[in-house]
Order: structure tokens, then sequence, then C-alpha cells
């Protein structure tokens, strides 16, 4: 009997002393998997925002103030990849007798890729509203639906090409025999196609050029944006942008082409 009892006491004693040790490693186990499947969601399913903000002031022989802030966001999903763009551009001169404003544009634009069962194949659907008040219109905007894909993706680069039929919608400036401006409505189908390639030159710096184009029977319209930018410390980089702008719809006393050269900062707020 006492030999009985000794043995159930240590059988006893082992099972607390191992019980804890178990718990502890179902613990570390299912701790693990929770981590795992998290950095997977969140891999698949991240979420990125930038804000892009340049400014030049000048006084004395020249009082000039030009300002320049965007806002870009990518949203990457399992079934959807959403690509979201803002953008405001100012300048103006001043005077002895005035201010006189020459340049003042509003842009956003959106794009959304759902992704198809084969690998990198997708269909899209774009939207965007442009108001500027120097290029004869008084805002023009588009729809466009098609067909989306990447040609390539990688760590190093990727280049990824969208095209589709769309619709445009716009008011374009209208001038009469005694100089009074006008607006009148203008609508018609169009072709969108658009280009976007990026390469990482290294672990703090990046190339992109991205070019777009709507063409229509009565107007064509182009966009050709090539940057590059170079991390300073942390979440703040430096970016240096060309952009150059085509539209023939504009009035006769506009020019058809405008660039734009900017250097600012950009900080990554996630």
């Amino acid at each position: 009997m006492p030999i009985f009892k000794l043995t159930a006491s240590i059988g006893l004693f082992c099972v607390i002393l191992i019980l804890p040790f178990q718990v502890n490693a179902s613990n570390d186990i299912l701790k693990k998997l929770y981590l795992k499947e998290k950095k997977l969601k969140q891999k698949s399913e991240g979420i990125s925002l930038s804000g892009e903000f340049g400014m030049l002031a000048a006084s004395g022989n020249t009082n000039t103030t030009t300002f320049k802030a965007a806002l870009t966001s990518e949203h990457e999903m399992r079934r959807w990849s959403n690509n979201y763009h803002s953008e405001i551009v100012y300048k103006q001169n001043k005077t002895d007798n005035e201010t006189i404003v020459t340049a003042q544009r509003f842009l956003i634009s959106a794009q959304l890729d759902y992704k198809l069962p084969s690998k990198n194949n997708r269909l899209f659907i774009y939207a965007e509203y442009d108001h500027d008040k120097f290029n004869g219109f008084r805002y023009q905007s588009a729809i466009a639906a098609g067909w989306s894909s990447h040609a390539w993706k990688n760590k190093e680069s990727q280049f990824r090409y969208s095209i589709g039929p769309g619709y445009a919608y716009a008011q374009r400036e209208l001038i009469d025999e005694d100089a009074q401006k006008s607006y009148g409505v203008f609508n018609e189908m169009i072709v969108r196609a658009s280009l976007d390639y990026r390469l990482s030159l290294s672990d703090s710096a990046r190339f992109r050029q991205f070019v777009s184009t709507e063409a229509g029977q009565e107007t064509n319209r182009s966009r050709s944006e090539t940057t590059l930018t170079a991390s300073i410390i942390q979440s703040l980089a430096m970016k240096l942008s060309f952009v150059m702008m085509y539209n023939d719809g504009t009035l006769q006393s506009n020019d058809d082409l405008s660039t734009e050269t900017t250097v600012s900062l950009v900080y990554q707020f996630f």
C-alpha cells in the first residue's frame, strides 16, 4: 500500500511539472501560426499612403510663389489592386499693382483593378477629373474600363499596362466675336491606354516612368511623368519629377504641350 501511494504521488508530481510545458508549447505554436497568418494577410492586403509637397517663393526683383501638393495611395487586396492620386498646382506672380495667377490646376484620379484567376491579368475601371484654369477647358473628366496586366513584377522592377474604351465629358471655353467667354459642352467616346514602369536603382533610390493617353475623334490627351525618388531619412524622401501634358483640344491661344519640372519632398505615412 505505501508503495502504491508513493507511485501515485510521483505520477501526480510529474503531471503537474509536464502540464505547464505542454500549455506553453501549445501557446507558442498558436502564436506562431497567428503571426504567420497576420503577416500573410498584411502582405496581401497592404495599403500605402504618401504625401508630396513642393514650394518656391521668390521676392525682390521677382515676386513669385509656386506651390505643388499631392497624395498617392495604393491598396493591394486579395481580389483588388487599387491606385488613387490627387494633386494641386498653383503659381502666382506679384507686381506693384496686382497679383496675376499663371497656373492653377487640380487633378484627381482612381483606377480599380479586379484580379482574374489567371496570373497577372486583371479588369480595370478608371475615372478622373481635371480642372486646369489655363488649358482652355473649364474642366475635363473621363471614365474607362478594360484590360490590365503585369507584364512582369519582381523585387527590382515591374511593368504594367492597361487599355480599354471609355467616355470623356468636358466643358470647353468658347470665345465669340465680342471677346466674351462662354463654355460649351463637349463629350465623345475615347480609348484610354497607360504604361507604368518602376525600377529600384538601390535600396534608397527608385525610378518611375508613367505614360497615359486618351484618344478620341476630336481631342487627344496624353500625360508623361518621369520621376526619380531618393530616400533621405526613414519615411522622408526627395523627388525630382518631369511632367509633360499634351492636349490638342485647347483654344488656339493655348499651347497644346505644357511641361512641369518639380523638386519636392515626399513623406511616406504608411
